[in-house]
C-alpha cells in the first residue's frame, strides 16, 4: 500500500533520542511549522513517498479512505522510504509509530502521538528508523540516513550525504558528491561512486568499493573486500583476512592484522602489510612495500620498488625495474628480477638470488647463500658482499662465456667464518677472479666447481688479493676440478 499526503498542516513532533544515533543534535531535530506527514500500511511491502506538498487535499493513493477514526498499524514487514527532488519536509517516525487520521479536526490531516523515541526529519534531510528490511532512495540535496536494524538499501544521489546502514546486511549507494557512508554491524556492500567518500565498512565481511575520487576506506572487523578503484585512496582494511586492491591512482594501504592480500594496482602505491602472514604486490608504478609482522610474500611487479621484509622469514621477488629490497631479521628468500637491483639480507640466514641485471647483493650477519646471476656482455658484473658468517657465493664468470666483463666481484667485511665460493659457467680455460676477503689472519675462501657446470678444461684459476693477506691465505678446490696447486696463482 502507498500513502501519499499532499495536505500541509501543524502540529507538536516529539523526540527522544534513545537509541543514541550518531552525528544527531537537537540543531537537526525541529518540526517545522507547516509539515506533510507520512504514514505505513498496515502489513504489506509499503512505499512512502515524500515531496514537497502543496495546499490541498490529502491523497491516499491505494486502497483506504478516511473512514471516521483510522488507526494504520505498521506491522514488520518491510518498507521502503522515496524523497523527491524537492525540498523534504519534516516528519517524525518511531521505533513503533502509528499515526491516526482523525475526521474531527479543524482541517483533515494525521495527528502524531506527543511521545515517541523516533527519528525527526528536517527539511533537505530524510532518516530511517525501524526493524525491518528497508529501501531509501535519497534527493538530489543533502541527505542522511539510518538504517538501524534489518537489510537496509540506502540510494543516495548527488549532493554530500551521509548514511548509517546499522544492523544487519545493509548496501549504501553515496552517489555524487563526498559522502560518508557507515556499514555498521552486518556484512554490507558499500558503494562510494563519484566524489571524495569515507567509507566504513564496520564489523562484518564487507564489501567496499570507493568509485571515482579520493576515497578513505575503514574495513573494520571481518574478513572484507575492498576496492579503491579510481582515484587516490587511503585504505585501512582492518582486523580479518582481507583482500584490498587499490586500483588506479598513488594509494595508501594497510592491511593490519590478519591474513591480507594487498594489491597496489596502477601508480606509486605505498603498501603496509601489518600484523600477520601478508602478499603485497605493488603493480604497476614505483611502490614502497612494508611487510610488517609475520611471514610475508612481496612482490614489485612492474616499476623501481622498495621492499622491506620485517623481523619474520619473508619471500620477496622484485621482478621488472630497478628495485631496493632489504630481508629484515628474518631468514629470507629474495629473488631481484630483471633490473639493477640492491638487495641487503640483513640478519638471519637468507637466500639471495640476483638473477638478471647488475646487482649489488649484501648478506649482512647470518650465515647466507648469495647467487649474482645473469649478465650482459659488456658491462659489469654483480657486486656480492657476505659480510659476517659463514656464506656461499654462487656466480659466474664472464656471462659473454670468456674471459671478459663482466666481471663478479666478491667481498666479504664479516670478522670470523669461513665462506664456499662456487662458480658456475666457465667458457674458458683461464679464470681470472678478485679476492677481497677481509676476515683477518688465517682466512679461508674455498672454491667449488661441479662438474655439471663445467663447459670446457679450466687450467688456470687467477686471484687477486688486495687485502695483503695472501701469506695467510688457504684455499681449499672442492671436488670435479682437475687443477693443480702449481695451477693457482695470488696476485697480491
Amino acid at each position: 500500500m502507498t500513502i501519499k499526503l499532499l495536505k500541509p498542516f501543524s502540529n507538536a513532533l516529539a523526540w527522544n533520542n534513545k537509541k543514541g544515533l550518531p552525528g544527531l543534535t537537537e540543531t537537526d531535530l525541529q518540526p517545522e511549522e507547516h509539515t506533510s506527514l507520512l504514514s505505513y500500511g498496515v502489513e504489506s511491502r509499503d512505499t512512502v513517498i515524500l515531496e514537497d506538498a502543496p495546499a490541498g487535499d490529502y491523497e491516499e493513493t491505494e486502497g483506504r479512505g478516511p473512514d471516521g477514526s483510522d488507526t494504520p498499524d505498521r506491522g514488520d514487514d518491510p518498507d521502503s522510504v522515496r524523497g523527491s527532488d524537492h525540498a523534504a519536509p519534516s516528519v517524525s517516525i518511531n521505533s513503533n509509530l502509528f499515526a491516526r487520521l482523525d475526521a474531527n479536526l479543524a482541517e483533515p490531516g494525521f495527528l502524531m502521538p506527543t511521545f515517541g523515541n523516533g527519528l525527526n526529519i528536517t527539511p533537505g534531510t530524510f532518516w530511517i528508523d525501524w526493524n525491518g528490511d528497508d529501501a531509501f532512495q535519497g534527493t538530489q540535496g543533502v541527505d542522511k540516513a539510518w538504517g538501524l536494524w534489518g537489510d537496509d538499501d540506502i540510494f543516495l544521489y548527488d549532493g554530500n550525504d551521509t548514511a548509517y546502514g546499522g544492523a544487519g546486511n545493509d548496501l549504501l549507494h553515496g552517489g555524487r558528491g563526498n559522502d560518508a557512508l557507515y556499514g555498521g554491524t552486518g556484512n554490507d556492500l558499500i558503494l562510494g561512486d563519484v566524489g571524495k567518500d569515507t567509507i566504513d565498512g564496520g564489523s562484518g565481511n564487507d564489501t567496499l568499493k570507493g568509485g571515482r575520487g579520493n576515497d578513505m576506506i575503514n574495513g573494520g572487523d571481518g574478513n572484507d573486500l575492498i576496492l579503491g578503484e579510481e582515484g587516490r585512496d587511503v585504505v585501512r582494511a582492518g582486523d580479518g583476512d582481507d583482500r584490498v586492491e587499490g586500483g588506479d591512482g598513488n594509494d595508501l594501504m594497510w592491511g593490519d592484522a590478519g591474513r591480507d592480500m594487498m594489491l597496489g594496482g596502477d601508480g606509486d602505491d605505498q603498501v603496509f602489510g601489518g600484523n600477520g602472514n601478508d602478499l603485497l604486490q605493488g603493480g604497476l608504478g614505483n611502490d614502497h612495500l612494508e611487510g610488517g609482522g609475520g611471514v610475508d610474500v612481496l612482490v614489485g611487479d612492474q616499476g623501481d620498488d622498495l621492499m622491506n621484509g620485517g623481523p619474520a622469514n619473508d619471500i620477496m621477488s622484485g621482478d621488472a625495474g630497478n628495485d631496493e629490497m632489504n630481508g629484515g631479521t628474518g631468514n629470507d628468500d629474495m629473488e631481484g628480477g630483471d633490473g639493477n637491483d640492491i638487495m641487503r639480507g640483513g640478519d638471519g640466514d637468507d637466500f639471495i638470488y640476483g638473477e638478471a641485471g647488475n646487482d649489488y647483493i649484501q648478506g649482512g650477519s647470518g650465515n647466507d647463500h648469495i647467487f649474482g646471476g645473469t649478465n650482459v656482455a659488456g658491462e659489469i658484473g654483480d657486486y656480492l658482499i657476505g659480510g659476517a658468517g659463514y656464506d656461499v657465493f654462487y656466480f659466474a664468470f664472464g656471462d659473454s662465456g670468456g674471459n671478459a666483463d663482466p666481471r663478479d666481484v666478491i667481498e666479504d667485511f664479516g670478522a670470523g667464518g669461513s665462506d664456499l665460493m662456487v662458480f658456475e659457467g666457465f667458457g674458458a680455460t683461464t679464470w681470472r677472479g678478485q679476492d677481497g676477503f677481509s676476515n683477518g689472519v688465517g682466512a679461508e675462501a674455498y672454491f667449488e666447481q661441479t662438474q655439471s657446470d663445467i663447459y670446457g678444461a679450466v687450467t688456470n684459476v687467477y686471484l687477486r688479493d688486495d687485502s695483503g693477506l695472501d701469506a695467510d691465505l688457504s684455499l681449499t678446490l672442492l671436488g670435479h676440478i682437475d687443477l693443480a696447486e702449481s695451477d693457482v696463482f695470488v696476485i697480491a
